[in-house]
């Protein structure tokens, strides 16, 4: 039977909330939107959510879930460099499948627990991740991540099951190739490749501008990149091109203009601001990691008007918390300096259409519209203004969560 939602408001697109609606959930997708006084009982399953705001699922763009076990093993660094050094240096004494597995169990709970429906998952342990991710029913855009010295899982047999299984989906999942970075990667192997995903139709993502040391890598000017972490690496990078910033670089070498996803562009120069305007590179910040790794934010003022941007957590190897809420909360804070007419509208549009442009799926999820997949989440009213209520919102007040039309969670 199909089931009709009730809510106090619905948060429906850029559109002024709806007042006492319902939205009618036939399967998996979305088939009306309708008066609470037109619902006729006999014909639906009828869940009433009273007093809440019911809109559409959290669309965390960037996440690492394997990473959980990182938090405890950091210890205090001053630069970017000195993080990563840690990291690659953790990871290479860390392939303990149950620990791992342990992480993603951890973060898939964590985030679901926050709101999210869907994420935009890193993965790097060839394929450890995977089993957890469907038991959790969670929606999924799989970036397979390649650097240097794991260029070869993409003739792994993991990798070729992901593409079948990539032809045949759903909407559930969808894969994505994800060269690590412009460090972590020889030119001549970033353009194979760019190459490989076009002539097998895979989109791509990246990590891009994450750094200032990355600029001064790619401009050839002393940096922490060649002087401390190209020596700890199984294979120093070849970079053969250079440029003025990583963007005017990865952009020289994307010649079949892919669509890649680039995250964190956080230090930018006012030539890749135009190289954005006229590609229209999708675009994923994680604020929160940008400041715990010594960073500055993204550009806040031009990202927050840019349409495909998205918002991610990072792993708990940068960040306190992949709590999306906690993500949500500071964005809306920092971005009130920038953003001076409804910002708590802007920032829940970056967290849930904004998120599903960038990962390519906007005509999926992301607004609540007819023939869309139902993935939608209540949160308790706390405040007059439906917004403003989700912004103040913690895992308790999450009242309901469905994925392409079931419960997955519900108090």
């Amino acid at each position: 039977m199909r089931k009709a939602l009730k809510a106090k408001f619905i948060l429906f697109g850029d559109k002024e909330p709806l007042h006492d609606y319902s939205v009618i959930i036939n399967k998996e997708r979305i088939e009306k939107i309708v008066p609470n006084s037109e619902i006729d009982k006999s014909a639906y399953t009828v869940i009433n959510l009273g007093d809440s705001v019911l809109m559409p699922g959290f669309v965390n763009a960037h996440i690492h879930l394997e990473l959980n076990w990182v938090r405890k093993k950091l210890t205090s660094f001053n630069s970017f460099s000195s993080w990563l050094e840690q990291i690659i240096n953790l990871k290479k004494q860390n392939n303990n499948r149950e620990v791992i597995t342990q992480s993603v169990q951890q973060s898939l709970k964590e985030t679901i627990n926050s709101g999210v429906t869907t994420i935009g998952q890193i993965s790097s342990y060839s394929g450890l991740d995977f089993e957890e991710i469907v038991k959790s029913k969670i929606r999924t855009v799989y970036f397979f991540e390649i650097a240097n010295s794991t260029i070869s899982r993409i003739n792994q047999h993991f990798f070729k099951n992901l593409r079948s299984l990539n032809k045949k989906s759903n909407g559930m999942f969808a894969l994505k190739l994800f060269p690590h970075s412009i460090y972590s990667l020889d030119t001549v192997t970033l353009e194979e490749i760019l190459t490989k995903a076009h002539n097998e139709k895979i989109n791509l993502g990246i990590h891009l501008s994450e750094s200032k040391d990355e600029v001064r890598l790619i401009q050839k000017k002393k940096n922490a990149f060649e002087d401390v972490i190209f020596p700890i690496l199984e294979r120093r990078p070849r970079i053969k091109i250079r440029g003025n910033s990583p963007l005017s670089y990865l952009h020289k070498l994307n010649k079949y203009k892919s669509n890649i996803v680039l995250v964190h562009m956080n230090n930018l120069l006012k030539e890749d601001l135009k190289i954005l305007e006229k590609q229209k590179y999708p675009v994923v910040l994680c604020p929160r990691s940008n400041l715990f790794l010594n960073q500055k934010m993204a550009d806040l003022n031009f990202f927050l008007n840019y349409e495909k941007t998205g918002i991610g957590t990072d792993g708990l190897s940068s960040n306190f918390s992949i709590n999306f809420l906690d993500e949500i909360k500071f964005l809306y804070l920092h971005s009130k300096r920038f953003i001076k007419k409804n910002p708590e509208k802007i920032v829940l549009e970056k967290a849930t259409l904004g998120g599903a442009r960038a990962l390519g799926i906007d005509k999926l999820v992301g607004t609540i519209e007819k023939n869309k997949k139902a993935d939608l989440i209540a949160f308790r009213i706390k405040n007059n203004d439906p917004f403003m209520s989700v912004i103040d919102s913690n895992n308790n007040d999450l009242k309901l969560s469905i994925i392409n039309g079931e419960i997955i969670k519900s108090q």
